[in-house]
């Protein structure tokens, strides 16, 4: 019988669609049109979530920041602040300062309006009045009209505006969670899931307008003008017609565009939650009825989830500067950053993609002219424009070269076009271009159409002249390359002049020619392949109701930055290089999103989205993860089961890693707890692979897929006794553990030891653990402080530290506390500025855990003729001491002996600050591994032999002689090849002991510990064979270099009454 009214409510929903207005995507006679948002306003806000004008000629903008600020672009692109309510505010998801409507006589009455979420968490509709000083608002005259309480903490609306009628438009969501658990949409006796409508002219601070459609019915809300909406996220009128628009964000599925001609009378219902968009979604009563469904108002246009994920509503068009434009309504999807227009031709609402600028786009707005701007979330306001004749414009001007690889002694040809894409450049503009210093110019090569071309010095090419509208000027060259150049030869130019911006550009050639004729065939490694059938999501998605702690801090963590790393990309076209096609085998850990979803070829990572690269590694990679080991015990073995026999290439199970990693083709989400069958959003199987301190095996295997690294292209050749390349165009016939070459091991480091085999009771790092034992890696590394699964409205159990174990957080805090400023760095292509706060808050606990990792201590005894000071480094960490990718990281032991009178007498260790290099020394203790090329591979290949930063080329391990994890034996690693080089460490030994000859008079001795995430040496390397991102990441390097951290400190003798000490050198 259900099925049976399933179908029929699917018959009669199918007969409300046909029956309404009808849209399409891609008609012949849509009107085509170029927009564009290149043009930056203003910058530097905290989550702006609206922009708009006041109407009182003052030609300013007004933005408002979520956090309770609002502040004014003035005409000279100044900002200032206009009010300040951030203490009256809770702020955080979708709860904050949401909406701001300016009266329309507030030139006469100073009176705006506010739409925010109090610190109880409910919606508060306020007037305030602007102060003497018409640009400070007074934060006291504060006069609330009505509170709305909200039984969720999402699906808030916010938008408050004045309609053509006078009368003052307040949008309202649902109430939250989702689905619509209460049915708030349908109800009229609630002001949830409706449009209000109020006279604020009337009444002591707002009356009900008498023409409101259910002032007179009992029992519901006199506010209410329109309903059935889920979270109108922004809506706007025509300016022109009264027409009125609501973007209303979808549920699972699908995201509308809602519409009311001017005129319309009130009561319509846009049907939520019956519908989402078209398509039934609920059929409860009255949502079973098809006279009540023959009620409800459909959308004018809708998009699915394989488009966009979260609808932010616009405006029509009705400004002066792109008439090209007018009438178009322009909205856009906040996840996707996706901007549409829509038209009504004929009666049919044509809705087009126009441009995908890959920001989070939180509103639209206006000014008093009708011309458009854009809301980026991460902070700036972006002016909309069309086609016009813009003024001279030379950025897309451009260099490149004819050879992107090439040998010494060949010649390349450089192509540089100067374009101007506006109008006439009536001054000079001026090219430089410094000759790279691996190159030399062939003289009298250098040609141009027009301008003038100076190459007497061949260091330094130069051209000036003037571009017409609309035109380029070709400008060649040759240039030999250097007998005894190699790596990175980045050829950069500058254009310059008076009425445009400074523009750069440059090309790059690597050289040597690849040194092997790889393919993607080679980097195919077994588990699940790209093109899923349900992409990974992108996480902003799951900000809505793991918002804090889980999402914020994961925001900051450097795995959500995996995809913006300058070190990584540079070892990326290093590794290109080289080896070709090798770069999309690290763009499966660090851009999982773009690579399961196809786009990691070219392996440049050109074609990969900004919301590839936003998301690193993403929330669905691991909450989508299947175990390569069945577990009968979990909720979703069954399917997973299926999943693995489902596979083509199935993961072996006696290693873990190289992302040789199992994904469900479809959204069904693995996690440390179930949830209850009544939650709609998503699915969440229990399982032991996203568990809880319930297997640390399994649990720490998980991690283990990207933390485990092997070099496919190179296997063990047991006649070479050496790891060697295999046959190109074709995977690896092995990938079983040691198969492969080691390139980093973590995860094996931590099987060996005991925290894998019973646990370890650990202090520094059994914080929020009910024994303090540290087994998995998600112990150390997923701090348990505050420990929410997610906020209040979506964590029905109440899992947190009151009520049972704290819920791991997703801080993810390892040493590197120096990526997460070059983040911050605007001058990194891939900065993450509006990830400020995050970052700030990985950089303070990434400095704070590193100094968790080792103890050190010092003992100074008298000998015959000198004095012995023994240093002992103990291990405190689950792996080796440091791991990780072995480039460049490493830990060392400065010590430092002194006479009576403070005279340095011996060191070893020193650091030298101002050139930010370690001096080398007889006695120097450095913790590290180094990897290389051996003889026989090194010939083969035509490179040098012995160590070397080539990553993807080194087949052998030179020096390993980092501190292994308490409880280690030899024979384990031995068995996972992964024993020390050039030291040794006993059975069950996580420490290593340092002898130093010290002068007999010495009085006193200081020890550091010091640890650097990479060395100047291998920025240096990366700046040479690293491409274009390695020569800015050796500025970035030279802005915020990476000197060591202090990780511990001693003193012989003990200053233990002498705090605090601060030392440098």
């Amino acid at each position: 019988m259900n099925k049976t009214i399933k179908i029929l409510i699917g018959l009669f929903a199918l007969s409300f669609i046909i029956a309404l207005p009808t849209y399409a995507q891609t008609p012949s006679d849509i009107r085509e049109i170029n927009i564009n948002v290149d043009t930056v306003i203003a910058s530097g806000f905290t989550q702006p979530v609206q922009v708009t004008h006041a109407g009182d000629n003052s030609q300013r903008l007004f933005v408002v920041e979520q956090t309770g600020l609002i502040k004014i672009i003035h005409p000279d692109r100044s900002i200032t602040t206009f009010l300040n309510i951030d203490p009256r505010v809770l702020s955080g998801g979708e709860r904050g300062l949401l909406g701001l409507a300016f009266h329309p006589q507030y030139a006469a009455n100073g009176y705006f309006y506010l739409d925010y979420t109090d610190n109880d968490g409910n919606t508060t509709i306020s007037r305030f009045q602007v102060s003497t000083n018409p640009n400070i608002a007074d934060e006291n005259s504060e006069q609330i009209l009505f509170k709305i309480n909200q039984p969720y903490s999402n699906h808030n609306g916010g938008q408050l505006l004045f309609g053509p009628d006078g009368y003052l438009y307040i949008g309202m969501g649902d109430g939250g969670s989702g689905g619509d658990p209460q049915n708030n949409a349908q109800n009229l006796n609630t002001p949830l899931g409706k449009l209000l409508r109020i006279d604020v002219n009337q009444g002591v601070l707002y009356a009900i307008p008498p023409s409101n459609p259910y002032i007179n019915t009992p029992g519901a809300d006199p506010r209410i003008w329109a309903w059935g909406l889920r979270n109108p996220w922004r809506f706007s009128f025509d300016r022109l017609t009264g027409d009125l628009y609501i973007g209303d964000v979808g549920q699972n599925s699908w995201e509308e565009i809602d519409f009311l001609p001017n005129g319309t009378p009130g009561g319509t219902n846009f049907g939520w939650r019956c519908m989402e968009g078209t398509h039934s979604y609920n059929t409860d009563p009255p949502c079973d009825s098809p006279s009540y469904l023959a009620t409800l108002t459909a959308p004018i246009t809708e998009y699915d989830h394989t488009v966009g994920r979260s609808i932010t509503g616009g405006f029509v068009y009705r400004g002066s500067l792109n008439p090209g434009l007018q009438g178009l309504y322009f909205f856009a999807d906040y996840v996707n950053g996706k901007i549409f227009s829509l038209q009504n031709n004929n009666g049919n609402w044509i809705q087009t993609l126009e441009l995908s600028p890959g920001f989070l786009i939180s509103a639209f707005g206006e000014d008093e002219n009708g011309e458009l701007y854009v809301v980026d979330y991460s902070g700036s306001i972006r002016q909309l424009s069309g086609e016009s004749l813009s003024p001279p414009n030379l950025d897309e001007s451009s260099i490149s070269v004819d050879k992107q690889q090439a040998d010494p002694d060949e010649v390349l040809t450089f192509t540089i076009n100067i374009t101007n894409s506006g109008v006439a450049l009536n001054s000079t503009a001026i090219l430089v271009n410094p000759i790279p210093e691996k190159l030399d110019y062939l003289p009298g090569t250098m040609i141009a159409t027009s301008g003038t071309i100076n190459d007497s010095q061949p260091t330094q090419l130069t051209w000036s002249g003037s571009i017409g509208q609309e035109s380029t000027v070709p400008i060649q060259y040759q240039a030999r390359i250097k007998t005894n150049a190699g790596g990175s030869i980045v050829n950069l130019i500058t254009i310059s002049g008076s009425e445009f911006s400074t523009v750069q550009d440059h090309s790059v050639t690597s050289v040597p020619r690849p040194v092997f004729n790889s393919t993607p065939n080679d980097f195919i490694l077994p588990g699940t392949q790209p093109l899923l059938q349900e992409s990974l999501i992108d996480s902003v998605d799951c900000q809505t109701c793991h918002s804090s702690p889980i999402y914020d801090l994961w925001r900051g963590s450097m795995m959500s930055q995996a995809g913006r790393d300058p070190l990584t990309w540079a070892a990326i076209y290093n590794a290109n290089a080289y080896v070709p096609n090798s770069g999309e085998y690290c763009l499966r850990c660090h851009t999982p999103n773009g690579w399961y979803g196809g786009r990691s070829n070219p392996s440049d990572g050109s074609t990969l989205t900004s919301q590839d690269i936003r998301n690193g590694v993403s929330c669905q990679l691991c909450h989508r993860m299947v175990d390569v080991i069945a577990s009968a015990s979990d909720e979703a073995s069954t399917i997973d089961e299926q999943i693995r026999n489902n596979l083509e290439n199935t993961p072996p199970t006696d290693h873990r890693g190289s992302a040789m990693i199992i994904i469900d083709q479809l959204d069904r989400r693995r996690g440390p707890f179930n949830l209850p069958d009544d939650f709609s959003y998503h699915t969440a199987y229990q399982t032991d692979f996203l568990s809880q301190r319930m297997n640390a095996w399994k649990e720490a295997s998980l991690c283990g897929s990207c933390h485990n690294v092997d070099n496919p292209l190179l296997s063990w050749d047991v006649g070479r006794n050496q790891y060697w390349p295999n046959t190109m165009d074709a995977p690896a016939s092995d990938f079983s553990k040691g198969a492969l070459f080691p390139i980093e091991r973590t995860f094996d480091e931590w099987a060996a030891s005991d925290f894998a085999d019973h646990g370890v009771v650990s202090a520094p790092f059994g914080y929020g653990l009910p024994d303090q034992t540290v087994r998995s890696c998600q112990d150390c590394h997923m701090q348990r402080t505050s420990g929410y699964a997610a906020q209040s409205a979506f964590n029905p159990p109440y899992r947190n530290c009151q009520n049972g174990e704290c819920i791991a957080e997703h801080s993810f805090f390892g040493a590197n506390s120096w990526v997460p400023q070059l983040l911050l760095n605007p001058n990194w292509r891939l900065s993450a500025l509006s990830d400020e706060n995050a970052l700030n808050n990985t950089i303070t606990g990434a400095n704070n855990f590193v100094k968790k990792s080792a103890t050190l201590d010092v003992t100074v005894e008298d000998g015959i003729g000198n004095k012995t000071a023994r240093v002992t480094v103990t291990n405190l960490t689950g792996h080796k001491l440091p791991t990780g990718y072995p480039e460049g990281r490493r830990i060392w032991i400065n010590i430092v002996a002194k006479d009576h009178a403070g005279n340095i007498l011996y060191e070893s260790g020193k650091y030298d600050w101002n050139n930010h290099t370690l001096i080398e020394d007889a006695d120097l203790k450095v913790y590290e591994a180094k990897q290389g090329l051996t003889a026989e591979l090194s010939q083969s290949i035509g490179l040098t032999s012995g160590p070397t930063f080539h990553f993807i080329l080194n087949n052998t391990i030179l020096k390993d002689n980092r501190i292994p994890p308490k409880g280690v034996t030899q024979a384990e690693y031995a068995a996972i090849g992964l024993n020390p080089v050039g030291a040794v460490y006993a059975d069950n030994q996580n420490w290593d002991i340092t002898e130093y000859d010290l002068p007999a008079d010495t009085e006193s001795v200081i020890v550091r510990l010091y640890y650097q995430v990479a060395s100047k040496e291998y920025i240096d390397f990366l700046e040479n064979y690293g491409g274009y991102d390695g020569v800015v990441l050796k500025s970035l390097w030279e802005e915020t270099p990476a000197d060591p951290i202090l990780m511990n400190i001693r003193f012989s003798p003990q200053f233990d009454s002498r705090l605090p000490i601060i030392f440098k050198n």
